[in-house]
Parts: C-alpha cells; sequence; structure tokens
C-alpha cells in the first residue's frame, strides 16, 4: 500500500507543479512586460512540453497537462482586454 500512496502523491505533485510554474511565470511576464506577452508565454509552455516528451516520454505526461491547464486560463485572463478591444 505504501507504494501506492506515493505514486499517488507524486502524480499529484506532478500535477501541482506544472500549475504552479505557469501561474507563477504568468505573473513574472504580466509584471515585468507593459503588454503581456502571450506568444512567449505560450511558446515556452510547448517549448517545455516538447522537451520533457522528448527527454522522460510518458512520465511527464501530468507535469505537462498541469502546464497546460494553467497556461490557457491565464493566457485569457491577461489577454482578455485585447482579445474584446
Amino acid at each position: 500500500m505504501n507504494n501506492h500512496v506515493y505514486s499517488e502523491m507524486r502524480s499529484l505533485n506532478q500535477l501541482l507543479l506544472g500549475l504552479f510554474i505557469a501561474a507563477n511565470y504568468a505573473c513574472l511576464l504580466s509584471l515585468t512586460a507593459a503588454a503581456f506577452p502571450w506568444l512567449a508565454y505560450l511558446g515556452t509552455a510547448v517549448g517545455l512540453s516538447v522537451i520533457l516528451l522528448c527527454w522522460l516520454g510518458k512520465r511527464s505526461v501530468l507535469f505537462i497537462t498541469g502546464l497546460f491547464a494553467a497556461t490557457f486560463p491565464y493566457l485569457l485572463l491577461f489577454e482578455w482586454h485585447t482579445i474584446f478591444q
């Protein structure tokens, strides 16, 4: 049972780390740039995902899921005024 709990906690940590990294990077970009660089933000998420898939394979799928799950809402949040201008 301990191995099962360990694997579940590891999966949850991968998912939350992806969410945390994407959210913090979005906040950093919004504070340091006058206009939110949405292409750099999206390109970073896609680039990191491709690198991790090539390097680690399917072990990083939960991290990538969390990364994209946070990337798109933050992308819409910070670019909302530009989309509907």
